[in-house]
């Protein structure tokens, strides 16, 4: 099978060549680079420079949103299979040919990698411990059933709203995987109308296009897969204590205007409940135990769902989305 790698990239000239560096070592031998630039002044000129180098597709979206700027590079994609990475994750020589040997089947849809900090640093560390994005070592399937209501499902989850973070062992479409390593076949986005424009960074709802998609994947009727082994790094770019708040703050807001949205289905509904005692039970006991930085994590998560919520209510969806098939 032929694959495309889409990398979205905005004035990160920079890390840019290190990622096509990296793609350009890929074992797989059959596939290609596209690039969707939404950079501005020199940083543009830089990375059509870097792109022209390493002989990948450079495509130029002036508007703001990683949603918005995946979808305008799919029409350019000659690949069955879609992977998507970041202009700040470094992925693994063998990583593209581990994420497409999982679609030996036909109802697997998507396949998602492991995504481990590329760096160690305070604030990364922080990071990692309430919103990482490793999902650990275990491969993992998702099915249809996992997005149903079913009161089993719900009772065998509800110990869950405890816990601080759930990493790989979270409920989907939450735990599936991250857009920084993540790939699709390029049937399920053309039938799923792509990426909702109104979530991801610079967009509307801030964050969210990757639970979203792959919500929307499992709704179908389609299976899902984490595979653990192939591996991006993922550069945290010296972030600082308040950055992980601002992460947690927009993370928390497209998450919440997701289940909001789809409150309709009663799963989604019982994690929206199960969200806000969550965060006031978390607020609780760290600011009981003095651990002020959780505490504020927490603060910020609950204030995010809240603005979330009311975000999607002026934000509605673009019928070409496609929530079920």
């Amino acid at each position: 099978m032929r694959a495309s790698v889409i990398v979205i990239t905005r004035n990160h000239s920079g890390y840019l060549a290190e990622v096509l560096a990296a793609l350009s070592k890929q074992d797989y031998p059959d596939f290609e680079v596209v690039i969707v630039d939404s950079s501005n002044g020199e940083e543009k000129e830089k990375s059509a420079k870097i792109a022209e180098q390493f002989r990948a597709k450079y495509i130029v979206e002036p508007r703001l949103g990683q949603s918005l700027a995946r979808n305008s590079g799919l029409p350019h994609c000659t690949g069955e299979i879609i992977a998507f990475t970041d202009d700040d994750c470094l992925p693994a020589t063998n990583w593209l040919s581990l994420l497409v040997e999982n679609y030996s089947r036909p109802e697997v849809w998507g396949c998602s990698g492991r995504v481990v900090p590329h760096r160690n640093e305070t604030a990364a560390d922080l990071f990692e411990e309430v919103a990482g994005q490793d999902l650990g070592e275990v491969r993992r399937e998702f099915m249809p059933d996992e997005v149903r209501f079913s009161i089993g499902l719900v009772l065998r989850n509800v110990l869950k709203v405890f816990a601080k973070h759930l990493k790989g062992k979270g409920m989907a479409p939450w735990n599936v995987g991250h857009g920084s390593s993540m790939s699709f076949r390029k049937l399920a986005l053309d039938q799923l109308g792509g990426f909702d424009n109104r979530l991801g960074a610079g967009a509307p709802l801030r964050s969210g296009e990757d639970i979203d998609i792959n919500y929307r994947v499992l709704r179908s009727g389609h299976c899902l897969i984490y595979e653990p082994r192939a591996v991006v790094r993922h550069n945290h770019h010296r972030m600082t204590t308040e950055d992980v708040f601002k992460t947690r703050y927009a993370y928390s807001f497209g998450g919440a205007a997701l289940m909001h949205e789809n409150s309709g289905n009663p799963l989604m509904f019982c994690m929206k409940v199960g969200r806000f005692v969550q965060l006031y039970i978390k607020i609780a006991q760290y600011s009981l135990t003095g651990k002020k930085e959780l505490a504020r994590v927490f603060r910020e998560d609950l204030r995010g769902v809240r603005d979330g919520i009311a975000a999607q209510k002026k934000n509605p969806r673009d019928p070409k989305i496609k929530p079920d098939l």
